[in-house]
């Protein structure tokens, strides 16, 4: 996830492929498995922090799959997200973009799913991924990425490593776990999707692809120039951005938004990991 991204109201309906174009995984995998980070990358986060937010994941991810979590589920519920935004964002496919990710694909590791990706209306260069395969990038991206499809590559292959890492699974576990929660709010979960990932997640995404763009052929001098020309990041008040929709949550998914979510790695720290990316034995 590159930035805060706002979903803006758009005029007429969104131009967003049918139902059945949902990426649906081949098999049931249990997404690729990576050591730590390294403590060198950890610039400018409390290492307490870190080593919870860490914890958390590897605690959440276990008992999510121990819950009957499958990648099925998964597909389903984000391509009932990318309905949702229906009248809120337009949204097209790209024949290059296509071409980057389908390459990612066949770079010869085994992924979750076979992803596919989409191009918002949106000028702020963004990109995060919903559930179960499916990136969604903004034209801002596109074009900060002045025409270079290794940098474009890495920005697919960032995203598509918060979904083999299970970067939502602490999030998904807890509505999932919620009476009352069956058919989930979908406004809250966008904002989720949208925001709920930590800093340390930012970083062994960036880790990761790296290794899977390097492994498509993609060079990794790109992506550090890439994270050199993204706009500062301030980390975020998420009581102001996420308004209601925070409210709605129950406690303790709350509680979880709030603490740890919402802060940005540092580019040092972020070009560290994307150097560490070669050394992930996939």
């Amino acid at each position: 996830m590159w930035a805060w991204f706002v979903f803006l109201a758009c005029d007429g309906p969104a131009d967003i492929p049918p139902p059945a174009a949902a990426p649906t995984p081949p098999a049931d995998r249990p997404g690729i498995q990576t050591p730590p980070l390294p403590t060198t990358c950890l610039h400018g986060l409390d290492p307490q922090l870190a080593q919870r937010l860490m914890e958390l994941d590897t605690l959440s991810r276990a008992t999510l799959m121990g819950g009957g979590w499958n990648g099925a589920r998964e597909a389903k519920l984000g391509q009932s997200l990318l309905l949702t935004l229906k009248g809120r964002v337009n949204v097209r496919q790209d024949a290059r973009v296509d071409t980057l990710i389908t390459r990612l694909n066949l770079g010869g590791v085994p992924l979750r799913f076979e992803y596919t990706a989409l191009v918002i209306d949106e000028p702020q260069p963004n990109a995060y991924a919903l559930p179960g395969g499916r990136i969604l990038v903004s034209e801002g991206l596109i074009l900060l990425a002045e025409g270079d499809d290794d940098a474009l590559a890495f920005a697919l292959a960032h995203e598509l490593a918060h979904v083999e890492l299970y970067h939502s699974a602490a999030v998904y576990q807890r509505l999932w776990a919620t009476q009352g929660w069956s058919e989930p709010a979908w406004g809250p979960l966008l904002a989720l999707t949208r925001h709920a990932t930590s800093a340390t997640q930012e970083l062994e995404a960036d880790r990761l692809g790296a290794a899977l763009a390097q492994r498509a052929g993609f060079r990794l001098d790109a992506a550090e120039v890439l994270l050199d020309r993204l706009p500062p990041a301030a980390d975020a008040d998420l009581t102001d951005l996420f308004g209601e929709d925070l409210l709605a949550l129950p406690p303790e998914l709350r509680a979880l938004v709030l603490d740890g979510l919402g802060t940005h790695p540092s580019v040092e720290a972020r070009r560290c990991a994307v150097r560490h990316g070669p050394t992930l034995p996939l």
